[in-house]
């Protein structure tokens, strides 16, 4: 029988996709001091505002096609990917000592911190306050 591969991406609401924007994550852009404009834009290119949202990063010459399916917690672990960017504002998995003292939580549990809204903001606007939106140059519009 032939192997089936079902891969979901998360669609924005429509008037999230007009606004390019996440506003529903606004106020708490707002709270920890980001520039709120800017970063919910930044929010829904790298996530579209999709929390749980996971981009993997390969080795040069590798791809997906190099890793068999898995939750995450065992498909970080593929020797062709080389890291993983998380969230809201999709922060790289090499921020993993930062995440633990912002968010003071284990570095054992880097995905499930910065699933949480919360904890990625707050990463988020260490790194803002640490160079600014260079972190997001990619895809800041910048």
């Amino acid at each position: 029988m032939p192997l089936i591969v079902l891969f979901v991406f998360a669609v924005p609401a429509p008037a999230q996709a007009q606004a390019k924007s996440c506003p529903q994550w606004e106020p708490l852009l707002r709270k920890y001091g980001l520039p709120v404009k800017e970063m919910s834009f930044i929010l829904w290119r790298e996530s579209k505002c999709e929390p749980k949202a996971i981009g993997w990063n390969y080795h040069k010459g590798k791809s997906h096609r190099d890793c068999q399916l898995a939750p995450a917690a065992i498909y970080k672990n593929c020797k062709a990917v080389r890291s993983y960017d998380i969230g809201l504002s999709q922060v790289n998995s090499t921020w993993n000592r930062v995440v633990a003292k912002v968010c003071k939580r284990p570095r054992n549990q880097l995905i499930r911190s910065l699933q949480d809204p919360t904890c990625n903001v707050k990463v988020a606007g260490y790194l803002y306050r640490n160079g600014g939106l260079a972190h997001w140059r990619g895809t800041s519009g910048k």
